[in-house]
């Protein structure tokens, strides 16, 4: 008759019903577990999967997204874990250091450690290092090997407390981009001021294009 529909047509067409009811409720779980992360939301996934009336094939999918979602909770905890912990170390050493520093810097202005880094300057801006305590002013002229001034610069305001091995010392820095400075030798002459008192240094540094 018209009105029959075969049995393997009937079967087809139940195939297809079960299979999109599991992607419905696959998209529905991964939904429900998108709303929120905490933990109540596993405890309610878990205890449909533990029932009763819950068909096999969804405890299945269930079990895999518990499964999954407690590998993320527990990742998402360890990375909460480590960074409160590098936060706190953190905030532990720059505390640390800035009390350090700040205590045995001597800021008398007196001679200490002057000197060129690296030394020879190869493909890299030569930096100066002045430790004079604290100072008006630090002036730098740069000369090369015939004294002619190849550059020169001064130096204001608080210096930085740099700590390069002899301990925590208030120093000036200053980088010189020799970029127009042909390779060779070069004199500098530094000279630091405060309240009408000089200090004087001199000293070679060389670069290499």
């Amino acid at each position: 008759m018209k009105g029959r529909v075969k049995k393997g047509n009937m079967s087809v067409f139940a195939k297809n019903i079960s299979m999109y009811k599991i992607l419905i409720f696959s998209i529905l779980i991964v939904s429900f577990c998108g709303i929120s992360r905490a933990d109540k939301r596993t405890d309610k996934l878990r205890k449909i999967c533990d029932s009763v009336a819950t068909p096999r094939i969804y405890k299945n999918i269930l079990k895999r997204v518990i499964k999954n979602r407690e590998s993320a909770l527990e990742r998402r905890e360890k990375a909460r874990h480590f960074r409160k912990k590098a936060r706190a170390f953190s905030a532990s050493k720059a505390e640390s250091v800035e009390g350090i520093s700040v205590q045995t810097a001597d800021s008398a202005f007196k001679l200490g450690e002057v000197y060129c880094y690296p030394n020879p300057a190869k493909k890299v801006a030569p930096t100066f290092h002045v430790e004079t305590g604290i100072a008006d002013k630090v002036e730098i002229k740069i000369y090369d090997i015939s004294g002619d001034l190849a550059h020169e610069a001064v130096l204001s305001g608080s210096p930085q407390i740099i700590d390069d091995g002899q301990g925590p010392q208030y120093a000036y820095e200053y980088a010189w981009n020799a970029g127009n400075a042909g390779s060779g030798v070069y004199i500098y002459s530094i000279t630091s001021e405060k309240a009408g008192k000089k200090l004087r240094k001199s000293g070679r540094c060389a670069v290499i294009k």
